[in-house]
């Protein structure tokens, strides 16, 4: 689970520091940059991965050309920027394993993780060097002692105790970027579990990787429980992705070995549906969108060795996904997610209220805050066995902003410095993220700018038991508020 995210330099993301709960809404006009940050999670992601080029190439806006990777450093008036910076602060799974099929325990599971990156100008095409290095490269434990400190969105001691241990009498980071000896070079230092003073160990001296020669990040490379921390970090920022459903994929039939989990683009439905077994629960979430739905089933080939998805309506039809519509088979997809236990890590999804009708609103943002772990109910002290599920989407519809609790929304507005413009986040007045130490008057959204960003929007039916954001603004607006006064 990402819980915080600074990023300085990436793309319009000049100067950004974002906290994360188990599900959040960026909101924000088109064009403002709010697919930026998912670009900037993706980019973390595969570069825990692949190469560091190749995840580079990999980024909306570098047309996978050498040439563009420039494109990726913030720009102002007098040029780009030269370095990236990530500090990504996350909860990983307290349970790992490697590539050689081996289980083990990191020896925390509340980690920050740091990558810079360095532009090197004197590279500019496939004949010299890489044109982008690494700098520096650290991975070090938080302390779970802080977490309640460190997690404002106030998950509960019950939550905290189920996902977060260690590092216990662990000070030394896991990886360490230090100084070469006798040159001007960066070194990053790989340690394990053990390598520590604190508990007397007589080890061998930690592995160090010259920084700028190395062709992808050394948590990428990690692949053994004897740096179980750091392999539990990389595994978790591989399970961050990028959602982006595509309805010839949705549409495609299974082989009987296919792989049963779907894919970002929403591959092997029928297969991780026939894993689940049981598909009632998929059917009833379905059914809340589409009350026609009856069943959801698998139909599995013998001969051809084939899975197909099938739904039944409630005149006891049955039709194969490629003839069910596009909207239809998304809703599907979605359904499925927030069914499978394994299912985990963090999705990001751009404007899922895409082609759904404005009364839908409220059941589909339902469906997808059913792929996080919004509400915890289990209340047992003993450790999870994976990370909290997580869900970021972003959007531009005041129909779903309207229908979010204020603690889960975040407005992307255009910040103009130096005649340049970037992106920049706020949260509403009091919620959990307005009450961050440092915050000021014009780091959070007025009751005035929601108020015109909900200009328009119809009501709609609420999600049940919750405040939403368009009550408080109705209710502000009745009791003729100031709309220049923040709420303390």
């Amino acid at each position: 689970m990402l819980t915080r995210l600074r990023i300085k330099g990436f793309k319009n993301l000049r100067d950004v520091d974002l906290r994360f709960g188990p599900f959040t809404c960026i909101a924000g006009r088109n064009g403002v940059g709010k697919s930026n940050l998912f670009d900037a999670i993706t980019l973390l992601s595969d570069l825990a991965s692949m190469p560091v080029m190749k995840a580079a190439l990999k980024v909306r806006g570098t047309n996978g050309r050498i040439a563009d990777v420039e494109s990726l450093f913030t720009r102002d008036k007098s040029g780009a920027a030269k370095s990236i910076e990530f500090v990504a602060e996350m909860i990983v799974s307290p349970n790992v394993v490697d590539d050689f099929d081996r289980e083990a325990k990191p020896t925390a599971t509340f980690v920050e993780y740091t990558l810079e990156l360095r532009l090197n100008p004197r590279s500019t095409d496939a004949t010299t060097r890489d044109p982008i290095y690494i700098e520096r490269e650290e991975l070090r434990a938080k302390r779970s002692s802080d977490a309640a400190k460190e997690l404002p969105f106030n998950p509960g001691g019950a939550w905290i105790k189920r996902h977060i241990a260690g590092p216990g009498k662990r000070r030394v980071p896991f990886i360490e970027t230090k100084p070469a000896e006798g040159t001007d070079q960066n070194v990053i230092v790989l340690r394990g579990e053990v390598q520590q003073r604190e508990v007397g160990e007589r080890t061998g001296r930690p592995p160090e990787i010259p920084a700028r020669k190395s062709p992808q990040t050394v948590l990428s490379g990690v692949n053994t429980i004897s740096h179980a921390t750091a392999l539990a970090a990389r595994r978790e920022m591989q399970s961050w992705r990028l959602l982006q459903l595509e309805p010839s994929a949705l549409r495609k039939s299974d082989e009987f070995r296919s792989d049963s989990h779907v894919s970002s683009t929403g591959e092997h439905l029928p297969a991780t549906l026939n894993r689940l077994g049981s598909n009632a629960d998929v059917a009833a979430r379905l059914s809340d969108l589409i009350p026609g739905i009856y069943s959801v089933e698998v139909d599995l080939d013998d001969v051809r060795e084939t899975l197909t998805l099938m739904v039944t309506m409630r005149d006891k039809l049955a039709y194969a996904a490629s003839s069910l519509s596009d909207g239809t088979l998304r809703f599907l997809a979605l359904a499925v997610l927030a069914s499978d236990p394994e299912s985990t890590g963090l999705v990001c999804m751009e404007e899922p209220e895409n082609g759904i009708h404005p009364l839908r609103i409220p059941e589909m943002l339902s469906l997808v805050r059913s792929l996080a772990d919004v509400a915890d109910s289990e209340t047992s002290d003993v450790l999870a066995e994976s990370s909290p599920r997580q869900v970021i989407i972003n959007t531009h519809s005041p129909l779903v902003v309207a229908e979010l609790p204020p603690d889960e929304l975040l407005m992307a507005q255009t910040l103009r410095l130096k005649g340049s413009e970037f992106v920049e986040f706020k949260p509403l007045w009091n919620t959990w993220r307005a009450k961050v130490a440092g915050l000021g008057a014009n780091d959070i959204i007025t009751l005035g700018e929601l108020l015109n960003y909900l200009q328009g929007a119809a009501p709609t039916k609420r999600i049940k038991g919750e405040t939403r954001v368009a009550d408080v603004a109705e209710a502000a607006e009745l009791r003729q508020v100031d709309l220049n006064f923040v709420a303390t």
